[in-house]
């Protein structure tokens, strides 16, 4: 990631108010500048055993994450998810992915039930590597643990000039269609496109109606869910993010097959057999449902391919500038007043949190300051 902007925030951070669907309901946050989250996360990790050079991968992952506004996949996890799991004995902080099979193509790298960020920038490294010599490539992980958010990865790919591709299964939190044993993971898929003058198209989205991470975001601000996107342990309907913690999430389309449900059970057992059964990994009843601590029970999946091995790079991105854009300038709906493309949001949110300030919420924020007493470091955000 390229240097902050400087920040006038005072280091205690100054509140803010922001909104979520209901205006009604103000939420607060604080704010922090780019490089201070991301000294503060490295420092974090390097605390618990991680490497320098690895602390610097996650923090770049997780300062993404919080700078695109996907809040439920940045600093949020951070003590609970990777310095916790290292506390436990459930990650290995110093483990080193390993190529354990490759072809011209292909490759295959055991991460060694390491950080799941350092194996997979490393995994899509030599992805692109291989694009860039032989046109496209593809990678899998195994022996894993969680790597974030999809994205990262497939924007990776961008500066190449190449199509990037990242995918995850994960803990299972989702059920099939017509089920309720939770079988699939949030699984995500991710593309990155680059275009010109326009932002790059990047798709990044879970095959479960929400990620699990939304649920713990609603959660935290004590919102209900919206209907139709978990059910609870019976397999009733739910809008109590605590209930649906305890249920499943519904495939991408929700219950059923009326609305597509099928489709995005489809596209979760898909991601599951690209990234587990590919690798050789965890998949199915190998992955871990909710509150298992396995070590190492996640696969991804990545792929990259350059344009110009179908057309002039040049030409493409003129192209790409032109589809997205008529897309934008359609017709409107009655009280809509933006049509967005998929990573146009995220852009502009990345611009206007690196120009006034990162946002964490309150509730994030005590979260960090409590883990910086626990680690005995300073408190810098």
């Amino acid at each position: 990631m390229g240097p902050a902007p400087s920040c006038a925030c005072a280091a205690s951070g100054p509140i803010r108010r922001s909104y979520v669907s209901d205006p009604a309901i103000a939420i607060e946050y604080r704010l922090t500048t780019e490089a201070k989250l991301h000294a503060f996360i490295a420092r974090s990790l390097t605390e618990v055993g991680v490497s320098e050079h690895d602390a610097q991968t996650v923090a770049d992952v997780l300062v993404a994450a919080d700078l695109r506004g996907i809040e439920s996949h940045g600093s949020a996890r951070l003590a609970k998810w990777y310095v916790g799991r290292i506390r436990q004995g459930l990650i290995d902080p110093k483990a080193v992915p390993a190529i354990v099979r490759q072809t011209a193509t292909s490759v295959i790298v055991d991460a060694g039930n390491g950080l799941g960020h350092v194996a997979s920038k490393y995994a899509m490294d030599a992805v692109i590597e291989k694009a860039r010599e032989h046109g496209a490539a593809f990678g899998t992980v195994r022996n894993s643990n969680h790597f974030g958010i999809a994205g990262y990865y497939a924007m990776m790919a961008l500066p190449h000039d190449m199509i990037g591709i990242a995918s995850t299964n994960s803990m299972r939190w989702g059920a099939p269609t017509f089920g309720r044993d939770t079988m699939l993971g949030t699984n995500p898929l991710a593309y990155a496109v680059p275009a010109g003058e326009e932002p790059a198209f990047v798709l990044d989205f879970a095959t479960t109606t929400v990620p699990l991470g939304r649920l713990e975001v609603f959660n935290r601000k004590a919102l209900p869910l919206l209907p139709g996107w978990a059910v609870d342990s019976q397999g009733n309907s739910t809008t109590d993010p605590v209930a649906a913690m305890a249920g499943a999430l519904l495939p991408l389309g929700g219950y059923g097959t009326d609305l597509g449900g099928h489709k995005g059970y489809g596209l979760g057992l898909l991601v599951d057999i690209l990234c587990g059964v590919l690798s050789g990994g965890a998949f199915g009843n190998d992955l871990p449902r909710r509150k298992e601590n396995a070590r190492g029970a996640v696969a991804h999946f990545f792929g990259a391919f350059r344009i110009d091995g179908f057309r002039d790079v040049a030409a493409f991105k003129a192209d790409m500038d032109k589809e997205l854009r008529a897309f934008k300038q359609s017709a409107k709906a009655p009280g809509q007043d933006r049509i967005y493309v998929a990573g146009e949001i995220e852009h502009e949110k990345t611009v206007k949190h690196r120009a006034e300030g990162v946002p964490v919420h309150v509730r994030v924020w005590e979260g960090l300051e409590q883990l910086s007493r626990e680690l005995g470091i300073p408190f810098t955000l």
